[in-house]
């Protein structure tokens, strides 16, 4: 088993200083206008996948991108590679290379391997969870050497989980047991690349699922997801130097699978209790009024995958056009 986490030390500066999978930022900074570029990848069946841009001034969304790619996936940005991955079981894993427009399909596995998976990048590598065989195995993509490895297993074998990295670790929480026992979780655990283990955190003070999970300067937030599935608009911060969730202000919504961000210090949260119901409603909280607000809705329906990336990393994308 794993040890606690409490009160463990930051990650050292040098940690804090990379980027993450060279597009968007690991650190104690928060992204804003000034210094990144929130986009919005919006994904319906037999579409092209859309990439939004957002316009902080005009509080609006700009369409920036298009690729021929159709279904409904979950993205993720590892260096110049957008990842398209299939929204339940990962069956297909689309890369689209942002430099040349090459799109391929990543298959390093022979048989149903996944089921209700979640991902994360850390490290600049693609970190995918889940196995059917064994819920605590952690699958690795490594873009440089194009080539799938295995990470120590998690403590608690999980599905339906968040996974997210935050100043030099990953952490994965919440979640459920999966088939036959369906039972949401409360428990979170941290990977500590120095260590090569994972080490359990504080529980969530809410059991969930289907979560989004956001690191944000020194704090973590988990948003909405499901609870003995019915979606939730729970929403709590943890505290890595004090090793503790705090719930705070509900949203309005409930949202299942929500595509989170912090940006211009505010923690935006978009979708709904279902893929096809409510998903262009945008919420943002401003934690210094402990209050949650509508923003202008997106362009269209969704579902839709936020991410954070550096101003020349868009620039990259958009020359493509």
């Amino acid at each position: 088993m794993g040890s606690a986490c409490s009160r463990d030390p930051p990650a050292t500066a040098k940690d804090e200083s990379q980027f993450s999978g060279g597009a968007g930022y690991d650190t104690v900074d928060t992204p804003n206008s000034d210094n990144s570029c929130l986009l919005a990848v919006k994904f319906v069946s037999g579409e092209k996948i859309r990439v939004f841009k957002y316009v902080s001034d005009k509080d609006d969304w700009s369409i920036c991108h298009e690729i021929p790619v159709g279904g409904i996936f979950r993205t993720l940005i590892v260096q110049q590679y957008m990842l398209f991955i299939d929204w339940v079981d990962a069956r297909r894993i689309c890369c689209y290379d942002t430099t040349t427009r090459a799109i391929r399909t990543l298959d390093p596995f022979k048989e149903d391997v996944f089921r209700y998976y979640f991902a994360a990048v850390f490290q600049s590598k693609l970190y995918l969870f889940a196995d059917v065989e064994d819920k605590r195995k952690v699958h690795v993509w490594d873009p440089a050497k194009d080539r799938w490895s295995e990470a120590p297993k998690l403590n608690v074998g999980r599905v339906h989980a968040a996974a997210v990295s935050h100043r030099g670790y990953l952490y994965v929480a919440g979640g459920s047991k999966g088939f036959p026992h369906n039972t949401e979780l409360r428990s979170v655990e941290r990977y500590d690349p120095r260590g090569h283990s994972w080490k359990r955190c504080a529980d969530l003070v809410q059991a969930r699922c289907a979560a989004g999970l956001v690191s944000a300067g020194a704090f973590l937030y988990i948003v909405g997801g499901e609870c003995s599935e019915i979606p939730t608009n729970m929403v709590e911060r943890y505290d890595a130097q004090l090793n503790k969730w705090t719930q705070l202000m509900c949203m309005e919504i409930p949202k299942h699978y929500p595509a989170c961000a912090y940006y211009n210090n505010c923690l935006l949260a978009c979708g709904g209790p279902a893929i096809d119901q409510d998903c262009k409603i945008v919420e943002e909280f401003n934690e210094t009024e402990n209050k949650w607000r509508r923003r202008n809705s997106m362009p269209t329906q969704g579902p839709y995958s936020y991410m954070i990336v550096t101003p020349a990393w868009l620039r990259q994308l958009e020359s493509l056009n």
